[in-house]
């Protein structure tokens, strides 16, 4: 379809250069030659522009709405994967320091780490355990990392 437009214009723009050619190769001259030329100039300016002239706007506006919220859905998408990404990476990695400072206390455990979003960065929030309570460890879950009695699920001791 734009191949095809393209064509007719190009074709067009031969055919009405080759017309004013031949109309002033004709003329003699004079100042009927002159004025040949400048309306000459004009029906081929005229001849170029055209297409331009038939544009349907509109039609380019949509396109460019849909395109924008095509745009910022993916953005979105991403931003939230990224988020989702970055969470578990900090709760993976704040396990492992729970799990680290578990071992440096002579505490072998395995922790499982919530996060919530805290001003756009994801916070340790909560911890689940697979011991029975270490209050060495659950007071350095306090001071350390923030996160309160409340928030620290242990496991009984009968389990």
């Amino acid at each position: 379809m734009i191949a095809e437009t393209l064509r007719t214009w190009l074709l067009g723009v031969i055919a009405a250069g080759m017309i004013v050619g031949i109309l002033y190769a004709l003329l003699p001259r004079g100042r009927m030659k002159a004025v040949a030329h400048t309306v000459g100039g004009m029906a081929l300016l005229l001849v170029i522009v055209r297409p331009l002239l038939g544009l349907d706007l509109t039609e380019l506006a949509l396109r460019y709405e849909d395109y924008r919220q095509q745009i910022q859905a993916l953005t979105e998408e991403y931003r939230r994967s990224g988020d989702a990404e970055f969470a578990a990476l900090i709760a993976d990695k704040t396990a492992a320091y729970i799990a680290s400072k578990g071992d440096d206390l002579g505490v072998t455990c395995t922790p499982q780490v919530e996060t919530e979003d805290r001003d756009g960065v994801p916070w340790p929030s909560a911890v689940t355990l697979d011991i029975p309570k270490d209050e060495a460890l659950s007071a350095w879950l306090s001071t350390e990392l923030a996160i309160d009695d409340a928030h620290q699920y242990w496991r009984e001791a009968d389990e």
